[in-house]
């Protein structure tokens, strides 16, 4: 019984910091996601205009599981989230380091929509298929929580809210588990669809 009620303490506890940490963020959250538009549409319009042969051979962000992997793939987009988010909380001590952790972010934005492009010119129909369906919406998802990350750790180091003992710990778990469990899920549609190239950005 004890340790069915931490558990349910835990969860209500980090259930409530989510709500919490999202209602004092929210302006700050939608301003980070119309920058992170722009820069997605930066980068396709920044795509077309490159022969599209030329920058997938010079491998920009577009990786073959024939060459890698399926495992080394999987494996190189967690390594790229767990980095991004450990610089994200560094960013986030103090307020004037902002711009920075926007940077790192738009800048994955920006090649999510470069990348995106070069599978619309490069690979046709099952490209834009493979990007829309899969690859689009994963990469969408794993953007808006390092978002929420930040703005998280932003609250907790510049607001001083409290998020309870080892809460930032907690919270870094979670959301790097959440980011495994989306990269598991995009490798698993890849396979049905039988894709033999994955974006690691």
């Amino acid at each position: 019984m004890s340790k069915s009620y931490k558990k349910s303490a835990l969860i209500g506890q980090v259930k409530f910091y989510l709500q919490d940490a999202f209602a004092c963020s929210k302006y700050k959250i939608l301003i980070f996601a119309l920058i992170m538009l722009v820069f997605l549409i930066m980068g396709i319009v920044l795509g077309v205009s490159y022969n599209s042969e030329t920058v997938i051979l010079q491998d920009y962000g577009i990786v073959s599981f024939i060459e890698t992997g399926k495992t080394t793939s999987f494996f190189m987009r967690i390594l790229s989230v767990l980095l991004i988010m450990l610089m994200l909380f560094g960013f986030s001590f103090k307020g004037f380091l902002m711009p920075f952790a926007l940077l790192i972010l738009s800048y994955r934005a920006y090649l999510l929509g470069f990348n995106l492009c070069l599978l619309f010119l490069g690979f046709g129909l099952g490209g834009i298929i493979l990007a829309l369906l899969v690859i689009l919406p994963c990469q969408l998802a794993i953007l808006a929580i390092l978002i929420f990350y930040y703005c998280m750790c932003n609250n907790v180091h510049c607001k001083n809210q409290y998020c309870g003992k080892g809460g930032m710990w907690k919270i870094f778990f979670i959301v790097l588990l959440v980011a495994a469990v989306i990269c598991l899920v995009e490798a698993l549609l890849l396979l049905i669809f039988n894709a033999n190239i994955i974006i690691v950005i």
